[in-house]
């Protein structure tokens, strides 16, 4: 086999030229891919790396906005806001090792294990998208210590923001309510609408009735960061706005009084103008300090309060309990309506009262022999409340009881307000699938049995007993200002009706339970006052059904009665209402008449809770 060399000569001109041109395409390709890069990074794709640059040495941070102020009639501060400081820290510079290293430096200028600290930024940087709060309210030397050492701490900021301020703590605490930042479950519902893990939201009481009014309105703040995460200028700011101020109806040296008289027992007082239906006073007892849902609770601590039998979180005056015999002023309303009773025909009480083979027994052993409806009332007689009940029927008293706004919303508004119940036959047949007995109707005419009633609903009750007839709808706010002070909004009295009563049944009932307070025999006469005409009426509710009577002191004490009063006064032009209920106190007449005393007698007298 033959080969065949190819000789190329280098100094061929056409070989030169063939590499020259193989070189210039070389060249022509490999500066054209650079133009191409170059124009993609920055035609097509520089407004993208731009944004990057610029985020990575611009950082926008939110500002806190101050929520409104909310104050008593008088302008006296219930809650406002004080400065405090947080430990933030930037999650987009703490990572890896050094994330390690600065947490373990706070760790030690903090006194704070290590690993509770990484946790908590672990659990934190989950729920945030921006700076990771990691410790709030701290204490000013550690404060200083922190700033002191800001050079080695990159990423790690002290902010000064409002922190919410409660200087009546727990004595208002469910009137006002109190706030706390949110949970998982809202952040993911709500970050839709701008919320982040650092808002507060108004939890109870005006705080949430009122919160969108008194959130405000976040700021931003634009800062310039080194390559150690470290902020070197404010480059722009918008600042917040800080949220709308409620003035309210309620007096604060009132709402203390009443929170004072409590003491260690457990229950509501709601103080009423039953003129208009403004609040002067709404308290249940006992209660937290709100300022604790801020700084947060250790596991010891929650679970104290969620087992205590005293139930500090319930706001016992929008729950609803039996009324015990402050019922009977609805009886006796549907009794003179209806006809069944004249305020002059008169029932003997020989101690009982008998229904078939039943025997219902009166409060009062031996009985109280003739009695009319001003004296029934005066001695809150329980045969005479029998025998009417159950010639009225349950019909026509659930039908009243609705009238008089039972079994319904006061209308405040505030979360958690319970309806309470007016039973009726409909209602078991629903509920139990069995039919009403006649027995039942003599139970509900008392206040037993399955009817449940609100503080606030009797206090919206007996206010439109002694003002004529009108239900008005209890509100406690009477302005809400900018947060210059301008007035934005007004509110003012609302009627919903009339009850179902004529002039001359409502003055025959006020007579009854002026009597209460006034008369020789009267149960309410702890309340009386020298120089003061005071009427009111006393109710003990049963929780438990017993054969034989025992007092309630010698019973377990969630096995107690309720004790109530409501009175108004003066009784013949009456400007307050007011209504104590005492949670297993005993006896409306021991336990709760000598508080509404107590509280009248420093409303008289202007006297300011000691």
């Amino acid at each position: 086999m033959r080969y065949r060399r190819l000789l190329v000569n280098p100094e061929d001109p056409d070989y030169l030229d063939r590499r020259l041109r193989v070189v210039s395409i070389l060249v022509g390709v490999i500066f054209a891919v650079l133009f191409l890069k170059l124009f993609f990074l920055q035609i097509i794709k520089g407004p993208y790396y731009r944004k990057l640059a610029l985020k990575r040495s611009l950082r926008v941070f939110p500002l806190a906005a101050p929520r409104g102020n909310i104050y008593d009639r008088r302008g006296i501060l219930l809650a406002g806001n004080s400065p405090s400081f947080t430990l933030a820290l930037d999650p987009q510079t703490v990572r890896g090792e050094q994330g390690d290293k600065v947490l373990k430096k706070l760790a030690s200028l903090m006194g704070e294990p290590f690993p509770s600290l990484k946790q908590r930024y672990l659990i934190a940087r989950r729920e945030s998208r921006n700076q990771v709060l990691l410790a709030f309210n701290l204490d000013r030397d550690v404060v200083a210590k922190i700033e002191a050492r800001r050079f080695f701490l990159p990423g790690v900021e002290i902010l000064v923001e409002p922190t919410r301020y409660y200087p009546f703590g727990a004595k208002a605490f469910h009137l006002i309510g109190y706030v706390s930042r949110l949970n998982s479950s809202e952040l993911k519902r709500l970050s839709k609408e701008g919320f982040s893990a650092q808002d507060f939201l108004g939890r109870v009481g005006l705080e949430a009735l009122f919160d969108k009014e008194l959130r405000g309105k976040k700021g931003r703040r634009l800062v310039e960061i080194d390559a150690r995460g470290r902020i070197r200028q404010v480059v722009a700011e918008e600042p917040p706005v800080i949220g709308k101020s409620l003035i309210l109806t309620v007096d604060a040296f009132l709402q203390e009084l009443a929170d004072n008289l409590f003491q260690d027992e457990s229950g509501a007082i709601v103080v009423m103008d039953p003129r208009d239906g403004r609040l002067l006073a709404l308290d249940s007892h006992p209660a937290i300090d709100p300022q604790a849902f801020i700084r947060g609770f250790s596991s010891k601590e929650w679970d104290q309060i969620i087992h205590d039998i005293k139930f500090p979180l319930v706001n016992k005056a929008l729950s609803a309990y039996p009324p015990g015999s402050t019922f009977k002023v609805v009886t006796a309303m549907a009794a003179l309506e209806k006809g069944v009773v004249t305020p002059s025909s008169t029932i003997y009480c020989p101690g009982y009262y008998r229904l078939g083979r039943r025997t219902f027994r009166c409060w009062r052993p031996w009985g109280h022999g003739e009695v009319n409806m001003v004296k029934a009332l005066e001695v809150s007689c329980d045969t005479y409340f029998f025998r009417v009940g159950e010639e009225i029927g349950i019909d026509f008293l659930s039908q009243t009881a609705r009238a008089c706004g039972l079994g319904r919303k006061t209308g405040l508004g505030f979360p958690g307000e319970m309806r309470g119940l007016v039973p009726d036959r409909h209602w078991k047949l629903r509920v139990y699938k069995e039919p009403w007995q006649r027995g039942e109707t003599l139970n509900v005419a008392i206040g037993q049995g399955q009817i449940s009633v609100t503080p606030l609903q009797l206090a919206k009750l007996l206010s439109a007993i002694v003002n004529g007839g009108y239900l008005y709808r209890p509100w406690c706010v009477t302005q809400i200002l900018d947060p210059y002070g301008e007035v934005l909004e007004e509110f003012h009295p609302y009627s919903e009706g009339r009850l179902p009563a004529h002039p001359r049944t409502l003055k025959v009932i006020r007579q009854g339970l002026v009597a209460a307070v006034n008369g020789p025999n009267g149960t309410g006469k702890a309340a009386a006052l020298p120089g003061i005409l005071v009427g009111g009426k006393t109710g003990t509710a049963q929780i438990v059904g017993m054969k034989k009577r025992i007092h309630s002191k010698d019973l377990p004490y969630l096995r107690r009665d309720h004790a109530w009063f409501m009175a108004f006064a003066p009784a013949d032009n009456p400007e307050v209402v007011v209504v104590v209920f005492v949670e297993h106190g005993g006896h409306g007449g021991s336990a709760a008449a000598p508080l509404a005393g107590k509280f009248l007698k420093a409303y008289f007298k202007g006297e300011h809770p000691s």
